[in-house]
């Protein structure tokens, strides 16, 4: 059996499958990159579909990126999350689209640190993904 050994994080983009799906086929990634859990097929949790790279599906790191893309441009929610290659420590990075200021508000009562991590994530994900959509040689 072929197996891939990555020593660095994984990330997993996890979203509704029906807009996951049309993401995948969008950005020409491997159908078997998309990953259909078991609460995802029951709609026990609606958006439990996921993408994660690099695995052995998908190693093309420039394609995940134009999978964020896809959901930041047409304003779809996902959330990030990354994980070492070993399954290890599992975190959310952020929520998309950002989460309003009332609810940031309110997650900042309870762990100030992660609310604000969350929020600068989302905006350097808009900016860096707006940036890749300047055409060539335009000055930011």
């Amino acid at each position: 059996m072929l197996t891939i050994r990555e020593t660095g994080p994984v990330w997993r983009l996890q979203a509704a499958p029906r807009e996951l799906a049309r993401a995948v086929a969008y950005c020409e990634l491997p159908a078997n990159s998309l990953v259909l859990t078991e609460a995802a097929w029951t709609g026990l949790v609606p958006d439990s579909a996921y993408v994660e790279c690099p695995t052995f599906f998908l190693q093309d790191k420039v394609g995940f990126v134009a999978l964020l893309a896809y959901f930041v441009v047409n304003g779809h929610g996902f959330r990030l999350f990354v994980r070492s290659p070993e399954g290890e420590s599992e975190g959310l990075l952020l929520a998309y689209p950002r989460l309003d200021e009332t609810t940031i508000s309110l997650l900042r009562r309870f762990d100030r640190l992660a609310a604000d991590q969350i929020d600068d994530l989302c905006r350097r994900l808009e900016l860096f993904l707006g940036q890749l959509a300047l055409p060539p040689g335009k000055p930011t």
